[in-house]
């Protein structure tokens, strides 16, 4: 059975009466220990990095390896595959092109793209790749998708389950495809992008698509049945799963989200808002551009049952937002992500100024990480 929890990372509910108690490092390092510790038991995770950021401020734990055959411990510095909470920096690098002028959600994907001739293309919009919402876009490309001119194929001769805007259906296939699009107008690669209009301006030193040379000793090993995995290249990888970071940076990405006032750069500032406003919604769900978003204050059971593969997988009915609805503060704003070898889970509450970031070297069930 999923471990009841006192942490904010794990029940939200709880957290906020638990934290608003806590006065001192010592009293969250108590909450946050007794969560992670019996987690990392139940789930044999070698190794994890959590940030609580509680009043604005982060504090940081660790916990086990980052490198098991070399005795290498967890540290601050260690880079973790963040799995789809890469979708984030995907979705407000698309809102600073939005805020650049560069793109519109309402242009159609052909305007990017003008070899996509299939007759399904005609009515998708920027807007439906960015929400899953295009009409049925698979999960996964598949792996015998090596090249550019593979992908195009792919995407030529994908037919639509549902019109544009019925369903989502959560699609790396999808916001992979929105990324790639996003950066056309700016003549840079998604990486170049990502790198001089997202990390640098945040100052996110220790966060890469690719990790350079004189990093590699930071970068952990993800655990997969026992054996040190990581992840394998494909095409749109970057865009929908790519991103590794430190528990640090992730802190930071964190505040930059919550209250982006501090922002220096007014298009940065404005795509992180518009990657929070409200698209479309799905049941308790509203859809933005990467993250996912609650009303707060909520049970949580609506963001453990929400986070469960069953659901968040699923072809559900979506109602579009028109005009889409700004960010509310009072918004439980998360994502989950995983690799093969790696578990990772972001959320935030701008409202209470308080946020989590959970990092493990080891992919575990959604729910878990939520409960």
């Amino acid at each position: 059975m999923m471990k009841k929890s006192l942490c904010c990372a794990l029940l939200p509910t709880a957290s906020f009466s638990t934290f608003a108690a806590a006065k001192t490092e010592q009293q969250i390092a108590d909450i946050v220990n007794r969560t992670i510790t019996p987690l990392m038991q139940e789930q044999a995770i070698p190794g994890m990095a959590v940030a609580v950021i509680y009043q604005g401020k982060p504090y940081y734990f660790t916990w086990g390896k980052a490198d098991i055959a070399n005795n290498h411990p967890v540290t601050q510095q260690t880079l973790f595959e963040l799995g789809s909470v890469s979708k984030t920096f995907n979705g407000v690098l698309g809102g600073d092109a939005i805020a650049r002028g560069e793109i519109k959600l309402s242009d159609p994907v052909t305007k990017y793209w003008p070899e996509l001739t299939g007759k399904q293309w005609q009515g998708i919009r920027l807007l439906h790749l960015a929400t899953y919402t295009a009409g049925g876009l698979p999960l996964q490309i598949p792996d015998d998708v090596r090249d550019k001119a593979a992908l195009l194929h792919f995407y030529q001769n994908w037919q639509p389950q549902w019109t544009p805007g019925a369903k989502r259906l959560y699609a790396n296939s999808s916001i992979g495809l929105f990324g790639a699009l996003a950066v056309k107008p700016s003549g840079m690669s998604y990486e170049e992008a990502m790198t001089r209009r997202v990390l640098q301006p945040l100052k996110l030193a220790h966060t890469w698509i690719t990790v350079p040379q004189n990093e590699q000793k930071d970068y952990a090993w993800g655990y997969r049945e026992g054996k040190p995995v990581h992840v394998s290249p494909g095409q749109l990888d970057a865009e929908a799963y790519g991103v590794k970071s430190s528990v640090i940076d992730m802190a930071r990405w964190v505040q930059a989200n919550m209250d982006a006032s501090h922002v220096q750069e007014k298009t940065l500032q404005q795509g992180i808002a518009l990657a929070q406003s409200r698209y479309w919604r799905i049941g308790d769900m509203y859809q933005g551009l990467g993250w996912e978003m609650l009303n707060w204050p909520l049970k949580a059971d609506s963001i453990i049952n929400g986070s469960d593969s069953k659901v968040a997988l699923a072809a559900l009915p979506a109602v579009e937002v028109n005009p889409p609805a700004p960010a509310v503060k009072a918004s439980w704003v998360h994502k989950t992500g995983s690799t093969g070898g790696f578990g990772s889970y972001v959320a935030f509450v701008p409202e209470k100024n308080l946020g989590i970031v959970m990092l493990a070297n080891k992919s575990y069930p959604n729910p878990v990480r939520v409960e």
